[in-house]
């Protein structure tokens, strides 16, 4: 919405008697970054948006005999997943704990402009998304869409079908799952010199934030998690190990979705799912994902990390 000059002034406790002409909200707000973004380059054939690394189906024969372009759309295809669970992460998960959060007495590992920093970064992120999602369609005409998130809809689902008197239990717990999980996939997915370049440097100035917020969300919960009571304490333990699997488990529906998109039909996906796709590397992959949640469970006494070992490990592709 835009906002006069004066507005912004009196917002922050100065009047403005001659207000300028109306400005929009972005050119006057103080969390703006507008002025620093510098302009996309030109897109060439070899940049990717995604590690593909991350996406073994990428280099399986038959994606390799449609060229690099159906690898680079498979890029496109991947982080335009990844926005699109962060988005949903940030707003739908993180600063709905938060609001439960500040209202939780006496923690003291963070504080409450600690949270409400947190609150601001995370709807900055998903407006940084935002202006993202425009400049790439302008300059390499590729169009990053909104879609649903299966991981986070997994998330979400868990925290729903809690019951009433848990509920802002589970919410917090997500949160506190996601913002801890997430740091090692920003570090592993803009890797590479063949990353498009305001793509590395978007995961990084994300990535950057991020690992604040795991610092606060892991001495938050080695604060939290033993005040809670013994009842409540159990069902922490059992519902954290299902909300790091629902995180972490691979969205298999959706690259199977992405390889027909780029040419292939449902049963030469299925067998370059099949073929790409090793369970025990699956396994390895999510428990290295987890690994400072993990740690901090294991430090509190909980036996969630031992039973999300044995989800991991016994992870299969559906069916």
């Amino acid at each position: 919405m835009p906002i006069d000059d004066g507005e912004a002034d009196s917002a922050s406790g100065v009047l403005e008697m001659n207000p300028s002409p109306q400005r929009l909200w972005r050119e006057v707000a103080a969390v703006t970054r507008c002025a620093t973004e510098a302009p996309f380059p030109s897109l060439t054939p070899g940049h990717l948006f995604f590690n593909v690394s991350l996406m073994p189906y990428a280099m399986h024969p038959l994606v390799c005999d449609l060229g690099q372009s159906a690898r680079q759309r498979l890029s496109v295809l991947r982080f335009e997943d990844y926005l699109n669970k962060t988005e949903r992460v940030e707003l739908g998960i993180v600063n709905r704990a938060i609001e439960k959060m500040l209202e939780i007495p006496r923690i003291t590992s963070v504080t409450r402009d600690d949270l409400l920093a947190i609150y601001t970064d995370e709807g900055f992120h998903t407006w940084m998304i935002e202006r993202f999602r425009q400049h790439c369609q302008r300059t390499t005409g590729y169009v990053l869409a909104r879609r649903p998130s299966l991981s986070v809809t997994r998330v979400q689902s868990l925290c729903d079908v809690a019951p009433a008197h848990y509920r802002n239990l589970a919410i917090i717990a997500a949160a506190c799952v996601t913002e801890t999980l997430i740091t090692t996939t920003l570090r592993q997915a803009g890797a590479g010199d063949d990353i498009y370049p305001p793509v590395r440097a978007l995961l990084a100035e994300h990535g950057a934030d991020e690992m604040r917020h795991q610092a606060a969300f892991v001495r938050f919960s080695g604060e939290w998690l033993p005040s809670v009571s013994k009842d409540e304490g159990e069902y922490l333990d059992a519902l954290l190990p299902e909300l790091m699997t629902a995180f972490l488990a691979p969205e298999i529906p959706a690259w199977h979705d992405h390889l027909c998109s780029v040419g292939l039909d449902a049963m030469q996906a299925d067998r370059v799912l099949g073929e790409s796709i090793d369970p025990l590397e699956v396994g390895v992959q999510m428990m290295e994902a987890a690994l400072v949640p993990r740690r901090l469970f294991a430090r509190l006494g909980l036996s969630c990390s031992e039973r999300f070992a044995q989800h991991a490990r016994r992870w299969r592709p559906p069916r």
